[in-house]
């Protein structure tokens, strides 16, 4: 890197810190200001930011392993998500902004009581504070840190002052938690937000540049093609459906996929950072509207760009080894002065806006559902605040360490999918199914966890069978949590009426509710058939576009074209349908409990 590539990093992570800072008394006012941005959020940032926090620094590492590993057709690793966050756009979005809480783990105690609410909600809050969110963060940073060391060129000491020799991995994972969390300890959710908006355009600025560079280095599309078809991925290495013909992918790892994946995790109802944006709009349009802007943002833009790079990386790579440090040697390589600062600062952009989004959501599960809610109660509002920040450094400090330990992003990616999977059928549930009580989540949650670890434990994988092992381990882990689930909540009673009735008319959720809809006032419905229509439109909408957009840059314009189309037309009636004519219903916010 020379002198103006740094000018260009440090002139993007000024301003990126100023816009941030910007908002720090904005954040002071109480936890609703800190956590949820007192609710005045639009949708358009709403959904930017839920698109910026899963762009992570780590995100193209493990997205060009997965490409490399298993051709084109990986993604659909990845692309099973899109049917959870249309479900989630469609019919959580405006439950969650309906509910009017501050955290995911508070909407516990709004749908159970008792002992076993109280203990569901901070049992939890500590499990996503020391362990899961700790680990998202901590395989981040790591994305990050091997970003650094190769663009770089680091050793593997580096001298600093009064410390002498220290090992470079725990001198740059100090530099990326110091940076981070003096800003989310100080800005809040509003100073996330913003800045998310800002650093996902750097980012995907980057990726773009990168992935025309990378192709232009092979030659362009036609070379690209006859290199993938000599490499070992062979001719399939292009196409969108996967050869079953080989190790790399089977029925069974395509079916987990597509029938299981999607809707076994604990994400399926929005739960965490999502449900944490929906919290923050200014109403349930907003809300949806988000769930619908980073829907197509994320399949039609924002992934091709790595995919692309992804594939090219085989050509130009193709004895690396270390495959999730291949994107940021492609940095280092084949960027001109200037453009590489550009894209450094596009990397950092993308660390910190993910990053900084967890350091939030984490501190609020462990002030809001731990500290406020078990430990000290009614304190002023700045000395919630003030413990907001004080949780930010501390849970900073933990994914720092952690990183230093992790073996790999990808693996620490699947074991997290792994261990939640068992949670998303009673995530589900709890909004429909009226029999479902907190003995049902813990049921869940344990069976999971005791499930997951023990598989991961005695199952052993190699990397060329380690995306089907998975698959394998993460339909186990849902079949045991599903029988826990369901029988506890058969042989437990249910949540007492008035507990049930007070969440119904508060939320107004779809579903089986007609024993505690009567004497409410209002009707047990179903999911409406519109709204059928609308996920099934988003379902066209998106697979079109992206498969469209995807031909169109393999050089396949007449059959990318027709899709692209389809997906407009899509598109066009979808905002038409949803937009036209939407009301909205009243909500009750909370600032915490």
């Amino acid at each position: 890197m020379t002198w103006i590539d740094w000018v260009v990093v440090a002139a993007s992570l000024v301003f990126v810190t100023f816009v941030g800072l910007w908002f720090t008394k904005r954040a002071s006012g109480s936890a609703e200001d800190f956590f949820v941005g007192g609710r005045s959020v639009p949708w358009w940032l709403a959904g930017t930011s839920i698109l910026a926090t899963s762009f992570a620094s780590d995100t193209p590492l493990h997205t060009t392993r997965m490409i490399r590993e298993s051709g084109l057709a990986g993604a659909w690793f990845y692309w099973s998500g899109i049917f959870s966050m249309i479900v989630v756009a469609f019919l959580f979005a405006p439950l969650w902004r309906r509910s009017g809480v501050v955290t995911d783990n508070e909407l516990m105690e709004l749908r159970y009581t008792g002992k076993p609410a109280a203990m569901l909600r901070g049992g939890m809050a500590i499990y996503k504070t020391l362990f899961l969110e700790i680990l998202t963060m901590a395989w981040v940073t790591l994305g990050m840190t091997k970003i650094i060391k190769v663009i770089m060129d680091l050793p593997d000491t580096v001298a600093l002052p009064l410390l002498g020799a220290v090992p470079s991995e725990i001198a740059v994972v100090v530099a990326l938690i110091l940076m981070t969390m003096a800003f989310t300890a100080a800005s809040g959710f509003w100073g996330v937000v913003a800045t998310d908006f800002i650093e996902f355009c750097i980012a995907m600025v980057g990726a773009v540049v990168l992935s025309v560079v990378a192709i232009s280095k092979v030659g362009g599309i036609d070379k690209l093609k006859e290199g993938l078809a000599a490499s070992e991925l062979g001719p399939s290495a292009t196409d969108m459906l996967p050869d079953f013909s080989g190790e790399r992918f089977t029925f069974l790892a395509m079916g987990v996929f597509l029938g299981v994946q999607w809707w076994a995790n604990a994400g399926i109802d929005g739960s965490g950072q999502r449900a944490q944006r929906f919290l923050s709009c200014k109403d349930e349009r907003h809300a949806i509207a988000a769930g619908i802007w980073g829907l197509a943002v994320q399949w039609l833009i924002r992934s091709w760009p790595w995919y692309l790079a992804a594939l090219a990386s085989v050509i130009l790579y193709p004895d690396m080894v270390d495959h999730e440090s291949v994107y940021p040697k492609m940095i280092a390589d084949l960027l001109p002065v200037g453009v590489k600062g550009l894209m450094v600062a596009s990397f950092i952009s993308a660390f910190v806006s993910t990053i900084t989004s967890h350091y939030n959501l984490t501190a609020s599960y462990a002030v809001n559902d731990v500290y406020r809610r078990f430990m000290v109660k009614g304190r002023s509002a700045k000395h919630y605040v003030s413990a907001s920040r004080w949780a930010t450094v501390l849970i900073a400090g933990l994914a720092g360490v952690l990183a230093l330990l992790l073996p790999s992003v990808l693996d620490a990616f699947r074991f997290k999918m792994e261990l939640m999977a068992g949670l998303g059928l009673v995530y589900v549930l709890r909004w429909f199914w009226w029999r479902v009580n907190a003995w049902t989540e813990i049921a869940a949650l344990g069976a999971s966890i005791v499930s997951a670890v023990g598989l991961k434990t005695f199952m052993e994988s190699s990397p060329e069978t380690a995306a089907n092992d998975s698959a394998l381990r993460l339909l186990l882990v849902v079949t045991i949590s599903a029988i826990a689930a369901i029988g506890t909540a058969l042989l437990t009673k249910p949540e007492p009426m008035e507990k049930l009735q007070e969440f119904f008319v508060r939320v107004r959720p779809p579903g089986v509710w007609g024993p505690v809809a009567a004497g409410t006032g209002f009707e047990s419905k179903h999911i409406p058939p519109k709204t059928w229509a609308h996920m099934g439109a988003a379902l066209v909408f998106i697979l079109a576009g992206m498969t469209g957009i995807g031909k169109v840059c393999l050089a396949e314009p007449a059959l990318g074209l027709g899709l692209l189309a389809v997906s407009t037309v899509c598109g066009v009636w979808l905002l038409r349908s949803v937009f036209g004519g939407y009301t909205a219903e009243p909500v009750v916010d909370s600032d915490g409990v």
